[in-house]
């Protein structure tokens, strides 16, 4: 199975030393840098444009693989199993077109950074729409444009989720330890590149230790942000209409 992937100059150091080592035999690795300056800290000006030549880059992709599966990833992932023949399975199970890494436990948005698909016309079609979204919102990100469309009916049917061994962390803390994947997303803001790497060495010791260990590093979490770093973004977001201050 072919897993695609772009990234900037400033997000070398998550591929060649996250992304790339962890990626698991069963993968045919392809992917392309985006030459553009700058740290690429979330919907900067140089993450914008990279997420549109991304955009480009699927379509090219699903043209040139159609009938086949193949997945399109963000490089600040870290795997941890060999997932190609779960990630077949569950497509073909599924009988969707295409599955989607969850954003949150508790919201219908899905996160974008990971998905699975068969490329065909329907999948194409879709793409071609979020290319189009871009273009009449260029402030926004391709996720937010994805989440429209498909809240609007897009693909209706033919589109699912991943389950949660799929996790990015906007999904809450704790994550669970048997993940394949973990996605270190929700570093909005500045030095984005050392709070992923952070993220990383953070579940890895979760994942090395016992109970206490556990209880120890989510303490850490919540001492570091308060409940916004332990509920997940859909929790946060019910809380505060509850009249709840879950923000640090």
């Amino acid at each position: 199975m072919k897993i695609y992937c772009c990234h900037t100059p400033a997000h070398k150091i998550l591929f060649e030393n996250i992304f790339k080592p962890s990626l698991p035999a069963g993968f045919q690795l392809v992917t392309h840098e985006v030459r553009l300056s700058g740290a690429g800290d979330f919907l900067s000006p140089e993450f914008l444009a990279c997420i549109r030549r991304k955009v480009d880059l699927i379509l090219e992709s699903l043209e040139k693989n159609r009938g086949e599966l193949l997945v399109w990833s963000d490089v600040d992932i870290e795997f941890y199993g060999d997932c190609v023949s779960d990630l077949a399975g569950l497509i073909g199970s599924s009988g969707h077109a295409i599955l989607f890494q969850r954003e949150t436990r508790d919201l219908p948005d899905i996160n974008c950074g990971f998905f699975v698909c068969r490329a065909g016309t329907e999948v194409e079609d879709f793409f071609r729409a979020v290319v189009s979204g871009l273009e009449d919102a260029p402030d926004l990100n391709e996720q937010a444009v994805i989440n429209r469309l498909l809240a609007a009916g897009h693909l209706k049917g033919r589109w699912g989720y991943l389950p949660f061994r799929y996790y990015a962390r906007t999904a809450g803390w704790p994550p669970g330890r048997d993940l394949l994947l973990y996605h270190a997303n929700e570093t909005g803001g500045k030095d984005a590149l050392k709070r992923k790497m952070d993220q990383f060495r953070r579940y890895q010791k979760y994942r090395q230790s016992g109970l206490v260990g556990q209880w120890l590093i989510a303490f850490e979490v919540l001492a570091e942000r308060g409940w916004d770093g332990v509920f997940s973004a859909g929790r946060r977001r019910f809380l505060r209409l509850m009249g709840w201050n879950v923000e640090r």
